[in-house]
C-alpha cells in the first residue's frame, strides 16, 4: 500500500514540475490537450449515441393500415408513428417508430403485413475515375459497330418511342451529347409547382426528382455517366455514342435507401400504366430499367418487397437490369442485393476489364449474376460544368451498357416480334434477357462465376432474336438477301430484304429454266419483306429456284417441293 502511495505522489510530483516547466511555453496548445485530455471524455461518459431510424418496409392491404396504428400505439406508449406509401397502389408502407429494431420485431409478429423487411442504406457502384482515354474499346467488344448496320435504336417497328427508365444520384440533362435522347413528358409543365398530367408527380417534365418531390434534377457525375453509356446521342458529330443512337431515357433522382428505390420503380411503373391506359397519350413506353447501386452482404429473403419490385415491373413488360457489387466475392456466399433477388424479369451485370476477362474487383456468382459486360475505363459523358467527357470504372457502367442493349434489341426492325411484344410483353422481356445470355461470347475467366459465363455481344442477341421471331438473321440495308421460304396454306411464302424503295422482281423457275410465277415492282424496305404465291400440291414435285432481280441485281435460292 506504501509503494502505490508513493507511486501516485511521485506521478503528482512530476505532472506538477511538467506543469510549471512546459506549461507557460505551451500555454495555448496545453490548454486544448488537457481539455481534450480530461474533459471531453467526461461529457461523453454515460450519454447513449442515438440510434438512425431508417425505419421499416411492410407490404400489406391499405385496408389493415387502422388495425396496425391503433395497435402499434398501444404497444410503444401511444407515441405516433410516421408513415408514407411507397407505392400508388398502396400496398408497400414505410414507417418509423424510433427504434428500428424494436419496430422491426414488433411488425414481424402482425397479422397484418405480408412481409416485413428493414430499410437501410445501398450503395453508389462505381469506382474512381481513370484518366481520359481516346476511344471507347468496348464498343467493340460488345459489337456495337456491326450491330448498327441493323438498328440503331430509338423507336421500335411501329415508330413508338423506346424509354429506359435509370435510377441513379443526379444527372445533368442539358448535356450537349444527352439533351436530345432525355424524355420530354408532353403533359406536363416544367417549374409550375402543378401536377399537369395527374400521374401524381410533380413537374416530371424531364423525369422525377424523388429526393425534391419534383422534376429538376440534381447534376452529379455517376448518373451523367450512366446515361452516356446507354445513350449519348450517335452519329451526331459530337463527343461519344451511346449503345443507341436515338433513344428516350428517362431519370430519377433518388435518394440512398431502400425505400428511395422502391419508389423510384414505382414512378416507372406508374408511368408504364398511364402509357398503356392512355393508348400512348400520357406516360412513358418504359422498357428497361436501369440500376447501379445496391446493398452489399444481403439476402434477397430479407428483401421481399424490394425483389418484389422487379416481378411487377415485369408483368408490365419492363425489363430490370442491375448491377452486382464492385467487390470480388461470391455473392452466392456473402450475399448481394439486387444480386440475389429470383424475379426472372431482373438481369444483373458483372464487369469485365480491357483485357476481356473478369474484372478484378467485380462480384460474381454462378446462380445470381447472368451475364457480364466491360466495365473498366469506359469512356462516357460527364457533367458540362467540368470536362463533359471522362473515363470510369465499374458494374455501374456494365450495368446500363447492358440496359443499353436491351432497349436497342426492342428496336429489332421486325414485325413479327413487335406483334410478340404488344401481345405479350412479359414474355417478350424473358425473350430479350434470353438472347442477351444466350449470345454472349463465352469466357474462360467466366466459367462458373455467371449464369452465362460470357460477355455480351449485342450482335449475337440480336441475330437470335431475329431468328426465332423474324424466320432469319437480319442482313444489312441495302444487302438484297432470300431469307426464307416456306409452304403455308397452299401458297408459296417467299422472305427477303433488299434496299429501301429498290423495285424487286420475285421470279420462280423449274430446273429447266422455266419460269413458272412471278411478281413485279415490289417496293421493298429495310426490314424482312415477304411475297406469297398461289402453289398448289399438283404441281410436280421436285426443285426449283426463286430469283430476287433489281436491275443487273439477282440473287436466287433453290428449293425442294415435296
Amino acid at each position: 500500500m506504501q509503494f502505490r502511495i508513493n507511486i501516485i505522489n511521485n506521478s503528482r510530483m512530476l505532472l506538477y514540475l511538467f506543469y510549471r516547466m512546459v506549461y507557460p511555453k505551451f500555454n495555448l496548445f496545453m490548454k486544448y490537450f488537457l481539455f481534450l485530455v480530461f474533459c471531453i471524455p467526461s461529457l461523453l461518459i454515460g450519454q447513449e449515441r442515438l440510434p438512425i431510424s431508417y425505419g421499416v418496409i411492410l407490404q400489406m392491404e391499405e385496408r389493415n393500415l387502422p388495425s396496425l396504428l391503433q395497435d402499434f400505439e398501444q404497444t410503444f406508449g401511444h407515441q405516433v408513428p410516421v408513415y408514407r406509401w411507397l407505392t400508388q397502389d398502396k400496398d408497400i408502407l414505410l414507417i418509423h417508430g424510433g427504434d428500428d429494431t424494436a419496430l422491426y420485431n414488433w411488425a414481424v409478429n402482425r397479422s397484418e403485413p405480408i412481409s416485413v423487411e428493414r430499410n437501410g442504406i445501398v450503395e453508389s457502384r462505381s469506382k474512381p475515375n481513370d484518366p481520359r482515354v481516346a476511344e471507347q474499346y468496348h464498343l467493340g467488344l460488345i459489337r456495337a459497330f456491326e450491330t448498327w448496320d441493323f438498328i440503331t435504336g430509338g423507336k421500335d417497328f411501329s415508330g413508338n418511342d423506346i424509354v429506359i427508365g435509370i435510377i441513379d444520384n443526379g444527372y445533368d440533362v442539358n448535356h450537349e451529347d444527352l439533351k436530345d435522347n432525355i424524355f420530354i413528358n408532353a403533359g406536363e409543365i416544367p417549374d409550375d409547382n402543378v401536377d399537369n398530367d395527374g400521374n401524381g408527380f410533380v413537374d416530371d417534365y424531364n423525369g422525377w426528382n424523388q429526393n425534391k418531390k419534383n422534376g429538376p434534377h440534381d447534376i452529379k457525375t455517376h448518373g451523367t455517366n450512366v446515361l452516356g453509356v446507354m445513350g449519348a446521342s450517335g452519329n451526331n458529330q459530337v463527343g461519344v455514342s451511346g449503345v443507341n443512337w436515338k433513344i428516350k431515357l428517362l431519370p430519377v433522382t433518388s435518394g440512398d435507401r431502400i425505400s428511395d428505390i422502391i419508389e423510384a420503380f414505382d414512378y416507372f411503373l406508374s408511368m408504364k400504366k398511364l402509357y398503356k391506359s392512355s393508348g400512348g397519350t400520357k406516360g412513358a413506353n418504359i422498357l428497361v430499367t436501369s440500376y447501379s447501386g445496391g446493398a452489399p452482404h444481403a439476402f434477397a429473403k430479407d428483401y421481399p418487397a424490394w425483389c418484389g419490385m422487379y416481378n411487377k415491373l415485369g408483368e408490365e413488360g419492363i425489363l430490370s437490369v442491375g448491377a452486382t457489387t464492385n467487390d470480388y466475392e461470391d455473392v452466392e456466399v456473402v450475399g448481394d442485393m439486387p444480386s440475389t433477388c429470383t424475379s426472372p424479369y431482373l438481369l444483373v451485370v458483372n464487369a469485365t476489364s480491357t483485357r476481356d476477362e473478369m474484372e478484378e474487383n467485380t462480384g460474381y456468382g454462378a446462380i445470381s449474376v447472368d451475364v457480364s459486360a466491360p466495365g473498366e475505363r469506359i469512356l462516357t459523358t460527364a457533367p458540362m460544368s467540368g470536362n463533359a467527357y471522362q473515363t470510369a470504372s465499374g458494374t455501374s457502367l456494365a450495368t446500363p451498357m447492358v440496359a443499353g442493349a436491351a432497349a436497342l434489341l426492342y428496336s429489332l426492325p421486325c414485325e413479327d416480334f413487335y406483334d410478340y411484344i404488344t401481345n405479350d410483353p412479359k414474355g417478350a422481356v424473358l425473350a430479350i434477357k434470353k438472347a442477351l445470355m444466350d449470345g454472349v461470347d463465352h469466357k474462360v475467366s467466366l466459367e462458373g462465376r455467371t449464369v452465362s459465363e460470357g460477355r455480351m455481344n449485342i450482335l449475337n442477341a440480336m441475330n437470335l432474336l431475329s431468328t426465332s421471331y423474324c424466320n432469319g438473321e437480319l442482313v444489312k440495308p441495302g444487302s438484297m438477301t432470300i431469307t426464307d421460304i416456306y409452304r403455308e396454306n397452299g401458297a408459296l411464302v417467299v422472305r427477303y430484304n433488299a434496299q429501301d424503295s429498290e423495285s424487286i422482281q420475285v421470279k420462280v423457275y423449274d430446273m429447266a429454266g422455266k419460269e413458272i410465277l412471278s411478281a413485279d415492282n415490289l417496293v421493298s424496305s429495310d426490314r424482312v419483306k415477304t411475297v406469297s404465291f398461289p402453289f398448289d400440291d399438283k404441281r410436280a414435285q421436285g426443285i426449283y429456284v426463286i430469283s430476287l432481280i433489281s436491275g443487273k441485281k439477282v440473287v436466287s435460292k433453290q428449293f425442294l417441293s415435296m
